[in-house]
């Protein structure tokens, strides 16, 4: 990925991760973006050149044009390689045409070539386009968080 396509890609992370933080109740509108985008720093304090993080854009391979992207992490952690999926973005036009599925094999190929075993994710409860596909291509829960609504003290 290129660093023109990675500062898209990360305004669109930001933008569209704190539209679902807002969305989904947790986080106020005003500074919701601001916010993510602190954290987004946080964790890739040096862009697409921070350490063990990797950015892909996903090319559909016919026209050879740019339909999505990836961003991913791969490192030791607790005595073993962890691999993660940070995010995964079809273009909206381009939904339901095979390219996830295919991103997802070439990512668990990689997982496989960097000596993980296991690709790890995290999927938000109310996406259940993204669950049905998850399961479908053999990804488990492996672990949950809940949370219960209270009314706030003014």
């Amino acid at each position: 990925m290129s660093e023109v396509a990675f500062q898209e890609s990360f305004r669109r992370s930001v933008t569209g991760h704190a539209a679902d933080y807002v969305r989904r109740g947790l986080w106020a509108a005003e500074g919701a973006e601001e916010a993510m985008a602190k954290e987004f720093n946080r964790l890739y304090p040096r862009g697409r050149e921070t350490p063990d993080r990797y950015f892909a854009t996903v090319i559909d391979v016919e026209s050879r044009q740019s339909v999505g992207e990836t961003w991913y992490l791969a490192d030791h952690h607790g005595g073993k390689v962890r691999f993660w999926i940070d995010w995964i973005w079809i273009e909206p036009e381009h939904r339901r045409q095979g390219f996830a599925t295919a991103v997802f094999t070439r990512l668990e190929e990689e997982a496989r070539r960097l000596g993980a075993d296991r690709v790890g994710l995290t999927v938000w409860c109310d996406n259940p386009g993204a669950i049905d596909l998850y399961r479908k291509l053999g990804y488990t829960t492996s672990n949950m968080s809940m949370m219960k609504t209270v009314n706030a003290t003014p």
